[in-house]
Formats: C-alpha cells, sequence, structure tokens
C-alpha cells in the first residue's frame, strides 16, 4: 500500500510541476489570442519575466510556511489552491475575447503556478521516486516550451497573398489542468490528518524567501537594464559581477550545502540561455526529456556537482568555438542533448536538507538569465508582435543572431559559480540527509 501510494504522489508531482512550469515559462494561451491587439500582445511578452519572478518567489513563500507549518493539509491544500486558480483562469479566458488584457491573465496564471509548485515540495518530497518526479515534471516543462513556442499556429494566405495567423490551442492544455486538478483533490483528501511532513529546520526559516527575492530582483534588475543600454564589454561585466555575487549571497544564506543547488541552477540557467535554439523539432522533445531523465538516475546513483559544474564549463566552451555551425542540425542536438543530461544530473546530484531549497533551484532556472537579453538584442532593434518561422507565428523577438558573445557571458558566469562551490565545500560540512525523508536510502 506504501509503494502504490508512493507512485501516485510520484505522478501528481509530476504533474503539477508539468503544469506549473508551463504556466510560468510559457505565456498564456487560448484560441482567441491572435485575435488581440498589438499592444496586448506586445504587453505580455515584454510583462513574462515579472509574472515569472511574482511566481517563483510565491513558491518560495509558500514552501517555506507549509513547511513550517508541518501539516498535510497546508501542503496540499495550498497546491490545490494553485491548480483550482490556474483551473478558474482558464475557464474564465476562454469564454472571453480578445480585448480583456493577457498581461493580467498571465500574471493570475503565475500566481496559481508558484503556490502550486510551492505546495507540491513541501506535501510530496519525502523519497528519492518522488522527488524524481517533482524534478522531471519540472524541467520537462522547459523542454516543451522550446519544442512548443506558445502561443503559437499555423499562418496562411489570403487570396490577396497578406499572411493570416489561425488560432492557437490553449497554454497549459485544459485537459492536463483537469487532470493534475483530480490527482491534486485525491491527495489533499487521502493526507488531510497527515503530520510530520518534514523534519524542521534548525536554520532561519525564512533563508530561501531572502535568497530568492535577492536572486531573481537582481536577474530581473540585469536583464531589463542590458536591454535598454548597449551590451559592451562593461555592462556585460557589470551584469555577470552582480549575478555571481547575488548567488554566492544566496548560497550563504541558506542552510550547510543547500546553495550547491543554486549555483548549479544560475550555471545552468546562464548556459541554456546561450545554448537552447529559438525552437526545436517537436519529435526531440521526447529524446530530450529521456536525457533529462537519465541524468537525474545518474545523480542520484553517483552525485558529484562539481564534475556537472566543470562539464558545464566546457560545454560553454565548446558552444563559443563553435558559433559557425550554430544552425546546424548535430549542433543543435549535440548540444540540447548535453545540457538535458546536465541539468537533470545536476539538480539530482546537489540535495538540500530542506525541501525550499529545491524550490529555489527551480525559481533559478525559471527566471530567464542575463544571458537571454543578450540573445535577444544584439544587432536586431527591430521588435514586432508577431515573428513567422517554419509555417508557425509566435509574438516576442525576433531570432537572435550569431555572435558567441552569450557563449562567453555563460562561461563567465559557470566560472563563478565553479569557484563559489569550491568555497561552499570547504566552509560548510555536507549535507545530513534528513531522516523523515529517507532520500539517501532509497
Amino acid at each position: 500500500m506504501r509503494n502504490l501510494r508512493e507512485v501516485a504522489e510520484t505522478g501528481t508531482a509530476f504533474l503539477s510541476t508539468l503544469v506549473a512550469g508551463m504556466s510560468l515559462t510559457l505565456p498564456i494561451n487560448f484560441a482567441w489570442t491572435s485575435e488581440s491587439s498589438a499592444l496586448q500582445l506586445n504587453m505580455m511578452s515584454y510583462n513574462l519575466p515579472r509574472s515569472i519572478a511574482a511566481g517563483v518567489i510565491i513558491a518560495l513563500i509558500v514552501a517555506v510556511f507549509a513547511t513550517t507549518v508541518n501539516h498535510g493539509l497546508a501542503a496540499w491544500g495550498s497546491a490545490l489552491f494553485g491548480i483550482a486558480i490556474t483551473f478558474v483562469n482558464h475557464v474564465m479566458g476562454r469564454h472571453i475575447g480578445p480585448s480583456t488584457s493577457l498581461s493580467t491573465l498571465n500574471f493570475i496564471d503565475a500566481i496559481g503556478a508558484g503556490i502550486l509548485i510551492g505546495g507540491t515540495a513541501a506535501a510530496i518530497l519525502h523519497t528519492r521516486l518522488q522527488v524524481f518526479g517533482w524534478t522531471l515534471g519540472a524541467l520537462c516543462s522547459i523542454v516543451l516550451g522550446a519544442a512548443l513556442p506558445g502561443p503559437h499556429g499555423e499562418t496562411r494566405a489570403t487570396d490577396s497573398g497578406l499572411p493570416v495567423y489561425s488560432p492557437a490551442s490553449d497554454t497549459p492544455p485544459m485537459w492536463l489542468i483537469v487532470v493534475t486538478l483530480f490527482a491534486i483533490a485525491v491527495g489533499t483528501f487521502v493526507n488531510r490528518h497527515r503530520t510530520g511532513i518534514e523534519r524542521r529546520t534548525f536554520e532561519l526559516p525564512m533563508a530561501p524567501i531572502l535568497a530568492g527575492t535577492l536572486f531573481v530582483g537582481v536577474t530581473l534588475f540585469g536583464n531589463e537594464w542590458l536591454g535598454r543600454h548597449e551590451a559592451g564589454l562593461l555592462q556585460i561585466g557589470l551584469a555577470v559581477a552582480a549575478t555571481i555575487a547575488a548567488g554566492l549571497v544566496a548560497t550563504a544564506l541558506l542552510p550547510r550545502r543547500d546553495g550547491t543547488l543554486a549555483l548549479s541552477a544560475i550555471a545552468l540557467a546562464a548556459v541554456g540561455a546561450a545554448l537552447i535554439p529559438t525552437h526545436i523539432p517537436s519529435w526531440s522533445a521526447i529524446p530530450l526529456i529521456a536525457a533529462i531523465g537519465a541524468g537525474i538516475l545518474l545523480g542520484f546513483r553517483h552525485p558529484a556537482p562539481l564534475i556537472g559544474m566543470i562539464a558545464l564549463c566546457a560545454v560553454a566552451l565548446a558552444g563559443a568555438e563553435t558559433t559557425a555551425y550554430i544552425h546546424t542540425p548535430l549542433h543543435t542536438a549535440a548540444f540540447a542533448t548535453a545540457l538535458a543530461a546536465l541539468t537533470g544530473f545536476s539538480f539530482s546530484s546537489a540535495a538540500p536538507r530542506y525541501n525550499p531549497s529545491r524550490v529555489l533551484g527551480l525559481a533559478i532556472v525559471f527566471m530567464p538569465s542575463v544571458v537571454a537579453s543578450l540573445r535577444d538584442r544584439a544587432e536586431h532593434s527591430d521588435y514586432r508582435t508577431v515573428t513567422v518561422q517554419d509555417g508557425r507565428w509566435s509574438y516576442g523577438p525576433i531570432p537572435a543572431p550569431d555572435t558567441s558573445t552569450p557563449y562567453w557571458t555563460a562561461l563567465a558566469i559557470t566560472v563563478g559559480c565553479l569557484l563559489g562551490l569550491l568555497a561552499l565545500r570547504r566552509w560548510r560540512s555536507p549535507t545530513i540527509p534528513a531522516t523523515g525523508q529517507a532520500l539517501a536510502d532509497r
């Protein structure tokens, strides 16, 4: 019975973070999105990083306080409230018109996603299997975001030759939200009397909130600052220094070696922002998800966060040296697969003693790195509402140019994180696994 319950909660964890990740990282989308005004679409695209920032901070707050309450109803109830917000938001969104503010709907979606992530982190993460499902779902949402960019739709031409953008589907899909809502409702009912969901931490319970708010704030400011100024060597250097400094301070706030995951996530976000292409083929999502899963299992079996960080440095360096081949299928496949495997490996290698620290790792990965600003701006001042590529439309900036600057910037951030990890391992004692979680025993 215990094994069946563990498997069921693992599936719930996977669905929850998959839906929450898609709600955070992808703009909300309905069948009528293509009929919205250019102002609505541009405001939606512009405010997306701020919505993500609000969502991940809410996730940290919910995770910390649900863990502190240490009762199943508080944790599962929070997750149920989060998915209910997402469900109601999408039901209402499907029955209103293009005059509605997409930015507001997207912000509500981000709030629901944040509550969902924080609630499930406190409610479900007790064993390695459950951590596997929770982590895989969150990372899969990023892969699906690259393979199925949204909102998107097929383009067709009228008799006069003008392009018409056909309606796109809901993002995330409504059926996926309903299935997740049902799974969490069942989990809430079953665990409504459960106590002692996680061992209390002896350090400051608010530490993950402070660490996340600091890093998210610095990252958001750095992105907007680079977007408004010419990205010269000085400006990039300041952004890199601020990112590394914020990461080190956030690491110092976390208990023992929990900061290992934060540093790994900062490096992953930087390298991923440089490597991930504007769009990958839809069929590639399956092998990339398999690579993530294999990386997670390998990290559980042979945890080595230092090796993962060194490998990220190597990948960033290789990307900088092979910029001329950036659009070749072999280049895209090789780097996407390597990054997927390293992401899974890094998340499972760093085993925090405090579950809200895992939420902080996801928060950092979900936030657009300052490297993304370099990809989106260089040599392209034309930002259009609708971009058409390979017969599909999406709104936002046009594809990034061929330049090695993002790769070198990602390498600098990763090297800084590597040095921070070495210092953390020297100054902090190893993480002691929680007895209630049994993560080291399974």
